[in-house]
């Protein structure tokens, strides 16, 4: 799709406006924060898409999902029958509160086996027992650890799938500025972490020891390894999204290039929206498209050779990844969506356009606390437990996985 094209879309949107019903709503980490968001409910359902927002947020200046046109957008994709949720990221808004738990830093607690949360002992240690944290505090390698709130929207839209609310299995992500950042570090984790069936061998003797005091263990063995959960993942419409989160660069081309991968009929579809007279946002948002579409210029759509009609893209193919320069404008991030430009329009009919073409898997029951899940990038690669069987949220991401040093 050309840029030209997707231009022509914004014009003929014709989403109505509709009274918008939010719910507040929260949730918990795997590392216990409370967040806190809205939820819009969409009237189609299962039937419908399901979008999460990602607000932006810079080191020492703060964010929240209160920021210009989040609310604009969610009321208006809600009109349109499909589910939103919006959050604040950890220490941002009015996400703010702690468990006691999220203060315990041990890596693993001996007697009990309770997972600790070594990552937060770069917050400090609380001179008393605080119910609290605030972004201004963070150092700037902590940024990263805000993909995990990422999951746990992911996991509260799960429940909700699995009430029949939703179709977390028809996922968009939308996110602006730092947040689009973290929203592409938990797509491409993603596309690793995957369900597991086990086999267990049963009690048995362990070889050597003491004859008369033999020690019965039992041996649990991976059965089966399911697809990557990425593939819920439908689309990231990106608003300014940033080469780097707190300052410190990432290695975006290996986690664009990984997330947009053809696997089966359908890949991840990006599209990158800056500002028009914005050329530091322009330069940048055509290194992302170059990133996962190598070759393609948006500004010179290939001739069609004459008698031949252009041949239509295949189904999951890129025709949806591109670039959208908002006209007129020199705004960034979220303030994109302001009322008086047409970006609003240009998402609603971008997601009209893409749902016609691809077919939206089926709302499938996830019940995550049933399954034990890892992290595994490939055939021989190292498998990393994310959860056993039995427990409710996936351990806290190990970063270095994704070319994040976190020393």
């Amino acid at each position: 799709m050309t840029a030209a094209a997707l231009l022509l879309i914004v014009g003929l949107a014709t989403g109505q406006a509709a009274e918008a019903k939010a719910d507040k709503v929260k949730f918990d980490t795997v590392d216990g924060v409370t967040l806190i968001g809205k939820f819009y409910p969409g009237s189609k359902g299962k039937k419908g898409s399901t979008f999460l927002f990602l607000h932006s947020f810079e080191k020492g200046k703060g964010g929240s999902s209160a920021q210009d046109g989040w609310a604009d957008l969610a009321t208006a994709l809600q009109a349109d029958g499909h589910s939103v949720l919006t959050f604040d990221f950890r220490g941002h808004g009015e996400s703010t509160g702690v468990s006691q738990d999220f203060w315990n830093t041990f890596a693993e607690n001996p007697a009990t086996g309770q997972i600790g949360n070594p990552h937060n002992k770069m917050l400090g240690i609380p001179k008393a027992n605080t119910g609290t944290i605030d972004a201004s505090r963070f150092p700037a390698k902590y940024f990263f650890y805000l993909v995990n709130d990422i999951a746990a929207a992911k996991a509260f839209l799960d429940s909700k799938n699995d009430s029949g609310e939703l179709n977390s299995s028809d996922l968009y992500v939308v996110g602006a500025g730092e947040g689009a950042t973290i929203g592409a570090l938990w797509m491409v984790q993603e596309f690793s972490r995957k369900r597991v069936e086990l086999v267990s061998s049963g009690p048995m003797i362990r070889p050597g020891g003491n004859p008369f005091k033999p020690k019965v263990v039992t041996s649990t063995g991976i059965k089966k390894i399911y697809e990557p959960e990425g593939k819920d993942i439908v689309s990231g419409i990106w608003l300014n999204m940033s080469p780097r989160v707190a300052g410190q660069p990432v290695p975006m081309q290996q986690w664009l290039k990984e997330i947009t991968l053809r696997r089966g009929k359908d890949r991840v579809q990006m599209a990158f929206v800056h500002g028009e007279k914005d050329d530091a946002a322009k330069k940048e948002a055509k290194n992302f498209l170059a990133m996962v579409r190598p070759g393609f210029d948006p500004d010179k759509p290939k001739p069609m050779a004459k008698g031949k009609e252009t041949a239509k893209p295949a189904v999951g193919d890129q025709e949806f990844t591109n670039i959208l320069a908002i006209k007129d404008s020199n705004l960034a991030g979220s303030k994109l969506l302001r009322k008086e430009l047409p970006t609003i329009g240009f998402i609603q009919n971008y997601v009209k356009g893409y749902n016609t073409q691809h077919v939206a898997q089926d709302s499938e029951k996830r019940d995550m606390r049933s399954w034990a899940v890892v992290w595994n990038k490939g055939q021989g690669q190292p498998i990393i437990p994310a959860k056993y069987e039995g427990e409710q949220y996936s351990r806290v991401i190990p970063l270095p996985l994704w070319g994040l040093s976190i020393q």
